[in-house]
């Protein structure tokens, strides 16, 4: 933007740029510009420092056309602290006025702090760079460039002088550069002690001999220098105390002073140090100025004042420094009084714009913001390691600038003393911390600041930040969120893209460790495409330093592994640092202790504030309790803070660990690190109990994962050696902690969490249930409703070990049914069933407290099963009588096993659970059908009579029926429907025995038949489906005797054909079982269970044919129609049957079953239905 010489810029208050019309003329020398200058000061606004923004453009009329077409300069300015920013009102002195004469202001009629803050504009207190970055902690990292204007300034005008001599040190912190100014004369060859002795030699040896001037520029202190630092203190003081005198009223509104305080001079008037945010073109710095800036009334801008004297010409170097200074603190102009031998003769007014275009001072702004981005691209791409010390020299009439990595030299040496080592370290800890007290995501930021302050610093020396960056180390990895099951790992990349051109940073890097330096000549920083292609000067990337370690850990595993070995080194350095206090305490007692009655003690002076506080009986000591020595105020502040949180991030990391080793079957492992982390939650409770309070979660995920591994251990069935191998299998960093933690503990409180009983089943699933009902009372006692899904998780693992001891205890129970003598139950049964019903009704009550529906269902399943358990143990004592009969305690646990069935059905209503449903019906199929087959087979005739337990078994069995799902699509299908197959096999052979043995009329002979030959049928279909062949051959004998049993009973031939008939079919369906029985013969897994089973219904078969055959025989002689070939073929067959009886008996059961084949085949080919239809 091009500004017309009749305007001229001031901020307004909402930070934008306004244009006004300037009146008075450029030279002020003459009374009537003065008086016309002084008239317009009767309003006077204070200056808006808020925000102020200056974007510069040169006059086209002077620009040259390459400088025209590279458009504007970009230069920001926003005030670091604008409270403190204050222009005082600028008065104009008359001509000849002598500047040798002190005003009446001048350093007097003040007190003595207030005349030292005067000096201070006049001979400012160097401020570092590193007293700038600790004051603004949230702006290091994020500008390029941290320095005072100065050396800004001298870095920028080094090209234009080749005279000039640059010595500064440069330090990364973040993406940050601090750069100050080291004067070698001073600090290299003036000091007479041994700081920086190596770089003395290096100095010496090195760099001297390569200058092309051997002498080193000092300070200038000359007689002539010191006076005229004198004239402007004078001028300044007298432009101030005129425009008191003036009455003008000074702008202090924005600093919100009372009125009492107007009439007194302090630094806030003119020239303190600002600090200020400039953005040049795309380079950001944070800089310090004390440059004096004066307001000059309401309608005009804010100037800088200069004293120039008339015989001295401005040259390039000084219009160089005045626009820098103008643009760096956004001044529109500058006020320039000229004098003779100190007698003031003018003022001139000139536009910062106009600075560049100054007769005998031109030079081209561009070129300037060339040598910024150069010098910057330079610096980030040489100077990449954090916590180093890097020099930016330039020797007299050299044309390069070097760059030394004096870190890497002083490795080298036997002498490393750095003096910017400590200042150095204590910063990159405060960036960190402040990085990570505001929420900063880019942790390896953050984590890289914290290594790189533990190289730099002695953790003797300064063990309470060493101990404090281990601390946010461990916190920066391992979060306190990672308690909560739902922590995830966010392996987000930082905004700064931390993976990108590190090895070529790496490589660019490695010039200055081979060559000693990199180095740039003053000509390439003047080109702008010298160094602004090689790299970005606004931000650098970071690259992976000396700190191996710096890249964020993706894995949980290896950040929590790398916070228990910062959590150890802390207490460790910390340990250390209070073990030395106490001792030096000590021996100051000792020394009292041991002296000469004959020789006075020495009163050793100590501030009444440094006393040691009484002592605190309700605070317990900070480490060993045999101390005498009370605790100093600093360890209360300090040393017992830093070690609650370093056991607490100990904890909460082992924990961790812990639940991944438990997750990975590694019982002993978890077990060890629990352990560990338990103690460190001892150790913060003793020395801190409410903090334990607070984190009373952490307790419980602790106690409650102790319970999950001892469970484990139970169900990997663990040997006692592994585990304790395991346990005992310390890492250095889990031994350092024990230490540490072994200095707080008399006696351990969770050490009964680690009597393993491993072996014993009952003693660990009664040591899980302890830890479970520990970590809920503690959530109880703690009052936090803030996690209910923390006490439903823990009550819900409670209540399953009532099921796993309930469940083992009923399994014992089994065991001394089948081993114990009778009578049944015995004593030990007994109580362990009572120990099973016990647990379970507890684990009951809770998951139905909870309204846990599944799992309420699966603990009545398994009281079902106990009562089963019990039925079963008297229907033992019912066997052992001579005439067995199902009893009514037998009966009574059978419909308590039903009940409890019944009521895991009711919660599971609703079809959402199919698995547990199917489940729970199968057992209460089971229990029908059980109860049935004793009902059906020890028949209590003395209480019931036979209907009445015919119709209860039938009604039983159906039921059994009802709850065996047949259709079901899982791996129980099969079970299903071999369990069908037998009902409907009991209940036709039920209906076959009443058919038999029972008075019936005719009507209720053909139901029972009816239903007999129906149930047969369902049963040899299953059974054929299933290929179960035994019981299918069982079925068919069956029919076939009750086909006999009919034909008996008709008294004619005729009819007795069609029974006959179906007789004579289901023995031919008997050929097709034998033929699949005898191909069973070869497996040898089946073979003699199928010839255990098949040998009875064999005699049963031969017996059966034979009868059958005699009866065809028969019906063929009565039959006219018959043929005599077929009842000679039927004869023959009878005869072959008969003949073979005795051999068969005796000889093999595959032959027996092969002659049976090949004599039903040779009946079938006689087609007997065809003969009588």
């Amino acid at each position: 933007m091009d500004v017309p010489k009749n305007l001229h810029l001031h901020t307004s208050s909402d930070g934008g740029i306004i244009k006004d019309s300037m009146t008075h003329a450029s030279s002020l020398g003459d009374d009537s510009c003065s008086s016309s200058f002084a008239s317009q000061q009767n309003s006077v606004t204070p200056r808006q420092t808020d925000q102020s923004v200056l974007r510069y453009s040169r006059s086209s009329s002077t620009d040259s056309s390459d400088s025209h077409d590279r458009g504007e300069i970009k230069s920001i300015v926003r005030v670091k602290d604008p409270a403190l920013d204050f222009s005082p009102l600028m008065a104009l002195l008359q001509p000849y006025t002598d500047l040798n004469k002190p005003p009446a202001n001048w350093l007097r009629r003040r007190s003595l702090p207030q005349q030292q803050r005067a000096r201070q504009f006049l001979w400012p207190k160097r401020v570092s760079s590193f007293a700038m970055a600790n004051n603004a902690l949230d702006l290091t990292g994020e500008v390029d460039v941290i320095s005072q204007a100065k050396s800004i300034k001298k870095l920028l005008k080094m090209p234009f002088s080749s005279k000039s001599q640059i010595s500064m040190m440069v330090h990364k912190v973040d993406n940050s550069l601090l750069i100050d100014d080291f004067d070698i004369h001073k600090n290299l060859l003036r000091k007479q002690n041994d700081d920086w002795k190596w770089l003395r030699e290096f100095y010496l040896e090195s760099v001297k001999k390569d200058m092309q001037v051997k002498c080193v520029p000092k300070k200038k202190k000359t007689r002539d220098y010191l006076q005229n630092k004198n004239m402007l203190s004078k001028f300044l003081y007298r432009s101030v105390q005129e425009a008191l005198n003036s009455g003008e009223s000074l702008p202090v509104s924005t600093l919100n002073r009372d009125l009492s305080e107007q009439d007194e001079f302090s630094e806030d008037l003119f020239g303190q140090h600002r600090e200020l945010i400039w953005t040049f073109e795309n380079i950001q710095m944070l800089i310090g100025t004390d440059l004096p800036i004066f307001t000059r009334g309401t309608n005009y801008p804010c100037v800088s004042l200069r004293l120039r004297d008339m015989n001295t010409p401005i040259n390039v170097l000084t219009g160089l420094d005045y626009w820098l200074d103008n643009l760096m603190c956004n001044v529109p102009e500058v006020a320039m009084c000229f004098h003779l031998d100190g007698i003031v003769q003018k003022y001139e007014l000139i536009k910062t714009e106009d600075i560049p275009n100054l007769k005998d001072s031109e030079f081209d702004p561009h070129m300037v913001t060339d040598i910024a981005c150069n010098i910057l691209s330079f610096l980030k791409s040489n100077a990449t390691k954090e916590g180093h010390t890097y020099w930016l020299y330039k020797g007299v009439d050299d044309d390069v600038v070097k760059l030394y990595d004096l870190t890497s030299l002083a490795d080298s040496q036997e002498d490393q003393s750095n003096p910017f080592t400590v200042p150095l370290g204590r910063l990159l800890y405060r960036v960190a911390c402040n990085m990570w007290r505001n929420g900063n995501k880019s942790r390896r930021r953050i984590r890289l600041l914290l290594e790189n302050c533990l190289l730099l610093l002695d953790e003797e020396k300064h063990s309470q930040i060493c101990t404090s960056a281990h601390y946010l180390l461990s916190d920066v990895v391992v979060p306190d969120a990672i308690i909560e099951d739902g922590w995830k790992d966010t392996t987000e990349k930082d905004s700064d893209g931390e993976e990108t051109n590190s090895h070529s940073k790496q490589s660019d890097n490695s010039d200055i460790e081979d060559e000693q330096f990199t180095s740039v000549t003053l000509k390439s920083l003047c080109d702008q495409n010298s160094y602004r292609k090689q790299a970005s000067p606004t931000k650098s990337t970071p690259v992976v330093t000396e700190v191996k370690s710096s890249q964020v850990v993706a894995d949980v595993t290896e950040r929590c592994l790398d916070a228990v070995k910062h959590t150890a080194r802390g207490l460790l350095c910390l340990d250390k640092d209070f073990t030395i206090q106490i001792r030096k305490n000590k021996n100051i007692v000792e020394e009292q202790m041991t002296c000469n009655k004959d020789t006075a003690i020495p009163l050793h002076y100590e501030p009444l504030q440094k006393s040691a506080p009484p002592h605190n009986d309700t605070e317990p000591p900070l480490h060993d309790r045999d101390q005498s020595v009370v605790e100093t105020e600093s360890s209360l502040t300090w040393h017992r803070t830093l070690k609650v949180l370093l056991l607490k991030k100990a904890a909460v990391a082992l924990y961790t660990l812990a639940r991944g080793a438990a997750v990975e079957y590694q019982a002993g492992k978890s077990l060890r690190l629990l352990k560990i982390s338990l103690q460190c939650f001892d150790a913060m409770k003793i020395l801190l109990p409410e903090k334990a309070t607070e984190n009373s979660e952490l307790l419980c995920g602790m106690l409650g994962l102790a319970g999950d591994v001892l469970l484990l251990c139970v169900h990997q069935n663990l040997s006692l050696h592994s585990v304790m191998e395991a346990m005992f299998n310390y890492s250095e960093d889990e031994i350092s902690l024990s230490e540490s933690v072994s200095r707080e503990l008399e006696s351990f409180e969770y050490d009964w969490v680690f009597e393993l009983k491993i072996g014993d089943i009952e003693g660990c699933l009664n040591q899980c249930c302890k830890c479970y009902q520990e970590a809920l009372n503690v959530l109880k006692s703690s009052e936090n409703d803030d996690k209910p899904d923390t006490a439903i998780s823990l009550q819900k693992r409670f209540a399953n070990i009532k099921n796993e001891l309930g469940v083992w205890y009923m399994n014992q129970a089994q065991i001394c049914l089948q081993k114990d003598e009778p009578p049944f139950p015995s004593a030990k049964m007994d109580s362990l069933c009572q120990k099973s019903f016990s647990a379970l009704e507890e684990g009951v009550t809770v998951f139905a407290s909870l309204s846990d529906k599944p799992n309420t269902a699966l603990l009545y399943t398994n009281k079902g099963r106990l009562m089963r358990l019990y039925a079963q143990a008297y229907t033992q004592n019912t066997m052992q009588l001579e005439n067995p009969q199902f009893s009514d305690v037998e009966r009574k646990y059978f419909k308590q096993a039903i009940d409890c069935y019944n009521k895991a059905l009711e919660y599971l209503h609703g079809g959402q659970y199919t698995e547990i449903w199917e489940s729970v019906c199968w057992e209460m199929s089971t229990c029908f059908f059980n109860m049935a087959i004793l009902l059906q087979d020890y028949v209590p005739l003395q209480e019931y009579t036979q209907d009445e337990v015919e119709k209860e078994v039938v009604d039983l069995l159906m039921k059994s029926l009802k709850y065996c799902n047949v259709d079901i699509k899982s791996a129980k299908q099969p079970m299903c429907q071999y369990r069908a197959a037998n009902i409907h096999h009991r209940l036709a052979s039920l209906y076959h025995n009443s058919l038999r043995n029972q008075q019936n009329s005719e009507q209720r002979k053909k139901y029972l038949r009816h239903l007999m030959e129906t149930h047969y049928r369902k049963a040899e279909s299953f059974f054929s489906l299933l290929e179960c062949h035994t019981e299918l051959l069982r079925v068919l004998l069956e029919q076939v005797a009750l086909w006999e049993y009919i034909l008996q009973g008709l008294p004619s031939t005729k009819t007795q054909l069609k029974p006959l008939m179906s007789a004579v079919r289901c023995l031919l369906e008997c050929r097709g079982v034998l033929v699949h029985m005898i191909e069973q013969l070869d497996d040898p897994d089946i073979s003699d269970k199928v010839q255990s089973e098949g040998e009875s219904l064999t005699d049963i078969l031969e017996s059966r044919l034979q009868f059958i055959l005699l009866q065809l025989i028969k019906c063929y002689k009565t039959n006219k129609l018959s043929k005599h070939s077929n009842i000679l073929k039927t004869k023959a067959l009878y005869r072959k049957s008969l003949e073979n009886k005795d051999p068969t008996k005796s000889s093999p059961m595959k032959s027996r079953w092969s002659h049976l084949v090949q004599l039903l085949e040779e009946l079938q080919s006689l087609k007997p239905e065809s003969e009588f239809t």
